[in-house]
């Protein structure tokens, strides 16, 4: 039986987890993109979901195969997608909101471990007003190799000064998932834009739909599933 009462701290990722910023990454660097003349699909952003920023620029020199233009295109592309927050909403993942709420209540230690930059992280908690749900925000800057390496999530246990036992780590992308697993850690998975493959469900507590799927776990006695639980899926992905 799926129990995660006796969890006191929670890691959480942000985008594609929390906030709904995938899509937005993706439209705001194809637009770039199609600028200079260059295609962006739906199939080429997925090689990029996941990762740090450093990782993001490299990968963005070889697809464009001038390393001053992939930089460029980095920086427009951050600048179109910090002005479309201001501008526009920003909308929670469902079960977001309540999940953070419900963990608050209890006394939870919630911490936000992002590979983005702290700039676009704490725009990103301000525009949504989630900020104040977190004990601390780790930011991809704070560690020298990013997910999947599990760096990130090593230092949220050091600063959390807490058991690997005592932890969850909440993620949407594979190399987010990786990364926690490398790390000794528990994970749930709530995909977005990419179904998880096998590999991925071998290595996580449960594969979730949505977070508010994962109230009911948090709760004493009312717990259904079995570890290694897997919901079906009704919601395309891209």
């Amino acid at each position: 039986m799926l129990d995660l009462t006796q969890k006191s701290v929670i890691f959480f990722d942000m985008d594609g987890l929390l906030l709904d910023t995938e899509n937005l990454y993706y439209e705001t660097r194809r637009q770039i993109l199609n600028k200079y003349g260059y295609s962006y699909t739906q199939k080429h952003h997925a090689r990029y979901i996941g990762k740090g920023f450093t990782d993001t620029i490299c990968r963005l020199k070889k697809f464009v195969g001038d390393e001053k233009l992939g930089k460029q295109v980095f920086t427009e592309s951050m600048e179109l997608f910090q002005t479309a927050i201001e501008n526009e909403k920003l909308p929670l993942k469902q079960g977001a909101l309540q999940l953070l709420t419900m963990l608050n209540e209890k006394g939870k230690s919630c911490y936000l471990t992002s590979s983005s930059s702290k700039e676009i992280i704490m725009q990103a908690l301000q525009k949504t007003q989630i900020e104040g749900s977190f004990d601390k925000i780790i930011s991809g800057e704070e560690v020298n190799r990013n997910k999947p390496m599990p760096d990130i999530y090593l230092r949220a246990v050091e600063i959390a000064q807490t058991n690997k036992r005592k932890a969850l780590v909440f993620e949407d992308s594979k190399s987010g998932v990786e990364a926690a697993f490398q790390a000794g850690i528990d994970v749930i998975m709530v995909p977005d834009w990419l179904p998880p493959s096998k590999q991925e469900m071998d290595e996580v507590t449960a594969v979730l739909p949505n977070l508010e799927e994962a109230l009911v776990f948090f709760t004493e006695r009312n717990n259904r599933r079995k570890p290694n639980d897997h919901f079906d899926y009704h919601e395309p992905f891209c």
